[in-house]
This record gives C-alpha cells, sequence and structure tokens, in this order.
C-alpha cells in the first residue's frame, strides 16, 4: 500500500541573519530566460509550426513542447521541442520518414538522432530544435511509443503551472541542477524536467517540497494520481496522463539520497551555493601530493563516434560492476570505482583500491569433505601443492599462487576477460585502445578540463555543496 508523503513543514530556518527569499530571488534572477531570449524561442516556435502546418501531410496537428513552450526553461537552455501527431492508423514507418524528411527540409544544419523513434536535430530562426514524430493519444490510453505522451504532458503543466509556480519550477531545477541530480538520462540517473514540473505543481513552491524531501524515506509516494499498477522503485510520482508509468523510475536510490540530503542541508544552512556550485578542480601539485598516499589507478580509452550518450553510459555501468567484481575476485578491496566520458573523444574508468601488491599466495576453498566425489576430484588436483590441501570446518582448502600480484596487472586481466567474453559493441571496440594508468601517471592528460574535474571529484568525493 503506497503511502503519502507527510503534509508540508512549518520548519524555521535556524540559522540567523539569512535572508532565505533573498537567496532564492538571486537565484531566479540568473536563471530566468530574458525577455529578450522568450521572445526569440517564442516567435521561432509559432513561425515553425505555421511553416509545417503549409507544408502539410500525414500528421494531424503539431504540438510546441518542452520547458521553452511551457514557461518553465532556463536561461541558455532554451530549445524547442516540436512534435508532428499522427493518427494511431499510420505506420510508424511511413510516420518517421515523413517526419524525418520535414525536419531535413526546414531546419538548419539537420541531424538525424534517434532514441525510440529517429528524429531531427537542428536550429531554425537561431534556436536548437528537436523535431520529434508521436502517435495521437488521449489520458489514460495505452502509448504506441514512448513519445506519445509529451504532448499530454505539454497540456497538463500548461494548465496548472502557469506564472509563479513557473518561477519555482526553475528554482528547483537550478537546485537540481547545483547539486548534480537534474536529468533523466542513464549518466545522471536523476530528476527529469517534467518531474520537477509535477513536484511544484504538488507541493505548490520550492520551499514546501524542500521541508517535506528532507524527511523523505523509501519509498516515497507523491500523490499527482491514482497509480494503475504498483512500482517498487525509490520515488514514485504517477504520470498523471499515464497511471502505468512512474515519472521518477530513472531516479536511483543514490540520486535520492542525494536530493534529500541537500533538503536537509539547505534548511539548516540556506546559501547559493546549492544552486551554483564552485567548480571543484584541484590542482596539479593537489592531485599529485594526493596519488602519492592513495592507491588509485585510472584507464583512459576513447568514446565511440555516432554513438548515443545513453547508449554508452548503459554499457560503462555494466563494465563498473563488472570489473569490481572481478577486482574482489582476485583479494582486493575496492574502496570506491566511477566511470566517466566527456562523449565526445574520451572515457575512463577509476578504481581506488584498499591496498596495493597481495601476498604471493592465496587461500583458495575446496568441497565439502562429505562430497566424496568433489572431495576426491580437489585431493587429487592438488595432491602436489606445495602448501596443503588441509581441511577446515568440514572443507578442504589449498593456499595457491595468486594469478594477479599487481593491481594493474589484476585490473588488465579483469578488462581483457570483460572485453573478450562479455562487452558488447562499440565499447569491445574501444577496450583495444585502454591505457591503464597507476596513480600520479594520469597528470600526463591533466590538461583536459573534463577528465581534470573528474577526477578531482573522485578524489574529494564530497558533495560540492558540503
Amino acid at each position: 500500500m503506497y503511502l503519502p508523503t507527510s503534509t508540508f513543514k512549518t520548519r524555521k530556518f535556524p540559522v540567523k541573519n539569512v535572508d532565505v527569499s533573498a537567496i532564492l530571488a538571486e537565484v531566479l534572477r540568473r536563471v530566468k530566460p530574458t525577455e529578450e531570449e522568450q521572445k526569440k524561442v517564442q516567435e521561432a516556435g509559432k513561425e515553425l509550426k505555421k511553416r509545417l502546418e503549409q507544408l502539410g501531410g500525414s500528421f494531424s496537428r503539431v504540438v510546441l513542447a518542452g520547458s521553452a513552450a511551457r514557461n518553465t526553461n532556463l536561461r541558455g537552455s532554451s530549445d524547442l521541442d516540436v512534435f508532428l501527431i499522427y493518427p494511431r492508423t499510420i505506420s510508424r514507418e511511413e510516420m518517421e520518414k515523413e517526419a524525418l524528411s520535414l525536419g531535413k527540409k526546414l531546419l538548419s544544419n539537420p541531424e538525424t538522432r534517434y532514441a525510440e523513434h529517429p528524429y531531427v536535430h537542428g536550429t531554425f530562426m537561431g534556436v536548437p530544435v528537436d523535431l520529434v514524430p508521436a502517435y495521437e493519444m488521449k489520458p489514460g490510453e495505452r502509448i504506441k511509443s514512448a513519445t506519445d505522451r509529451t504532448p499530454l504532458h505539454q497540456e497538463y503543466v500548461s494548465s496548472r503551472c502557469r506564472g509563479k509556480l513557473c518561477d519555482e519550477v526553475r528554482i528547483l531545477k537550478a537546485f537540481l541542477k547545483g547539486i548534480g541530480v537534474y536529468g533523466a538520462e542513464i549518466r545522471v540517473q536523476g530528476f527529469s524536467g517534467y518531474l520537477a514540473e509535477l513536484l511544484i505543481i504538488h507541493y505548490g513552491s520550492f520551499l514546501n517540497l524542500v521541508r517535506d524531501a528532507a524527511d523523505w524515506k523509501p519509498p516515497v509516494f507523491v500523490p499527482t494520481t491514482s497509480p494503475a499498477v504498483r512500482f517498487k522503485d525509490p520515488l514514485i510520482v504517477p504520470d498523471p496522463v499515464d497511471p502505468y508509468r512512474n515519472v521518477a523510475a530513472p531516479v536511483s536510490l543514490d540520486s535520492l539520497a542525494t536530493f534529500v540530503a541537500a533538503c536537509q542541508e539547505f534548511l539548516r544552512r540556506p546559501s547559493l551555493k546549492f544552486f551554483f556550485p564552485e567548480d571543484a578542480i584541484l590542482s596539479y601539485e593537489d592531485v599529485r601530493d594526493t596519488l602519492a598516499h592513495r592507491n588509485i589507478i585510472f584507464v583512459l580509452f576513447p568514446y565511440p563516434r555516432d554513438t548515443s550518450p545513453d547508449i554508452f553510459w548503459g554499457q560503462l555501468r555494466h563494465m563498473l560492476k563488472k570489473v569490481v567484481r572481478g577486482m574482489e575476485r582476485f583479494g582486493y578491496t575496492v574502496l570506491c570505482a566511477d566511470v566517466w566520458t566527456d562523449e565526445k573523444m574520451l572515457s575512463a574508468l577509476a578504481l581506488e583500491l584498499e591496498k596495493g601488491p597481495l601476498g604471493t599466495y592465496e587461500k583458495h576453498e575446496g568441497p565439502p569433505v562429505f562430497n566424496r566425489t568433489h572431495s576426491e576430484r580437489f585431493v587429487d588436483t592438488h595432491r602436489d601443492a606445495a602448501f596443503g590441501p588441509w581441511i577446515e570446518h568440514g572443507r578442504w582448502y589449498v593456499l595457491r599462487p595468486r594469478s594477479a600480484l599487481s593491481p594493474v596487472v589484476g585490473l588488465y586481466r579483469v578488462l581483457e576477460t570483460y572485453r573478450e567474453q562479455s562487452a558488447k559493441e562499440p565499447l569491445k571496440s574501444c577496450l583495444k585502445s585502454m591505457e591503464i594508468l597507476s596513480g600520479r601517471a594520469v597528470l600526463e592528460h591533466y590538461t583536459n578540463k573534463g577528465l581534470a574535474r573528474w577526477v578531482s571529484m573522485f578524489i574529494l568525493r564530497k558533495p560540492r555543496w558540503l
């Protein structure tokens, strides 16, 4: 049974002489688009819609969607999402072919991209545009494709989120962005823009949400509508236009915990740093001195061209789990591990281990003595071992030479095994060019600002808002 979140708190801010309203006003001043920016995107949207309707096609209508159309966009992020809505009787092939053709005719620098449908990304009157096909859908109706819900999202949010609420959404988005959990893509596993809008519609303000979220304990249920199925995610926000979908499904447990912790800290020490954290790049000298005392190994390899970031991030996270397990099987204790890519040229993996080289031998567990078949096979295999076999707690054990004395050798073997047996393209090919760097050797690449920022965050571990 889902339990609704607690009633909104009236908790006061414990820090004296802190004007929270002034902080939020300054945040809004920085993130709200200028009138000129907003006018430019609105005019581009109207003109593009007019041109599409003039050209015509099998689509039944054109819908301007996304945060810019809903007036919840952040400054500098005023992109247009334009949806061509097709009758459900049209074949997917015909729909996609026509939408791609129209996009390439009307948009400058058109580029075909892929989600569930191929769509066209380009610019129109200087405004970035995604032109996306979708099927007509009524509230509560089952989707034919994932994009079908978006026009309904547009109608739902636009009818409920106006005036001051739009600014509250912007403040929430800036907060989520500042603490590193804004975005539903696999790289972030955080809060989408639509989820932020639903939370503000439900709570009425950023502060109401923060005060309530500070006491959240998963599973958290925000009753936007009655769900049609039971969800098992840490945060549950049923989609008002499709009760079979949890809008918060992409939010990982760590992203939810980060949001709750940041809300707790903001109530205790409100500050602009939650919205605009300082860049966390350590100096070359600080990294050099730190890595001299910590056992960190880095692996660098290329980012594959013409590959969806979501696909590659999924492969990176799968590899990370396998690598950690492989190193633990070799006898190493992994303190922390992470992956990164700039989604353009470079990708990386990092592991911090509890200690360096291990002993020459490892203790290998055999079968119970009472399993005669396996017991006799184990004894025959290890009869001539230098140390053992012996019986302990009813099982056979033996000391055998460790196969990876060096953590670098161990990591190389784990990655090679993963590449040969488990990795899929394009990661499989990328790992052929991997470079394993022990500790300070990574400083050879420290001129790459994106890599330097990630290395710094991996070393520091502390959230920037702390």
